[in-house]
């Protein structure tokens, strides 16, 4: 059942969206994220969980947000004391859509035990068991022809991917992305993704 949601609605739950000041890429980010709510199993955005596994209490909305303001703040302080540029605009789109997908890649899981938080319980998809994270996110920015930087950035977001960002801001997505749920990991105790990073 599609997610009955409009722009204002998108805009209520992702006020970073009106941070975009392209009005193009604002829009190609806006028609996503209404086309994978027409497309997606759920019946509200709030319900999907982040991951079907230690975070699948947390809303991915929320996961997406935090991921968007940490990736500004270090843009922000590596501008200021690096000197390092970036393009904003293009940071914001990459941070909203980067899991733009897991909608898609997760149903609801009407038998399932409760999540332990405000999301409901999930499970893999179809497209969830059989196809990479973030490949149909990436298809998304190609079929709305967004700037391939964000394609790039989007697709190399994960440790899925074959390859990595070559790019300033896609570090800056990559590192916010495994701060972001350290951040909610570490402090009760579970295991965070610092520390399942190999080492040498």
């Amino acid at each position: 059942m599609p997610i009955n949601i409009d722009e204002a609605g998108l805009a209520a739950i992702f006020p970073e969206i009106a941070e975009i000041q392209d009005p193009t890429l604002r829009r190609g980010v806006i028609a996503i994220w209404l086309e994978i709510a027409a497309e997606c199993p759920w019946d509200r955005l709030e319900d999907i969980p982040k991951n079907l596994e230690a975070e699948k209490h947390r809303r991915l909305i929320d996961h997406v947000r935090g991921v968007t303001r940490m990736a500004l703040a270090l843009a922000e302080t590596g501008k200021a004391h690096s000197g390092t540029d970036y393009d904003r605009d293009k940071l914001i789109a990459m941070c909203l859509l980067h899991d733009v997908s897991k909608p898609m890649e997760c149903e609801p899981d009407p038998e399932g035990a409760p999540s332990g938080g405000p999301v409901l319980p999930g499970r893999k998809s179809a497209m969830g068991k059989l196809i990479q994270h973030a490949v149909y996110a990436t298809h998304k920015v190609f079929a709305h022809a967004l700037p391939l930087e964000i394609a790039h950035v989007v697709n190399t977001h994960t440790h899925q991917s074959a390859v990595r960002s070559v790019t300033v801001e896609g570090a800056y997505v990559f590192y916010a992305d495994y701060a972001d749920s350290d951040a909610v990991l570490v402090p009760q105790g579970g295991k965070g993704f610092i520390s399942r990073w190999h080492l040498g």
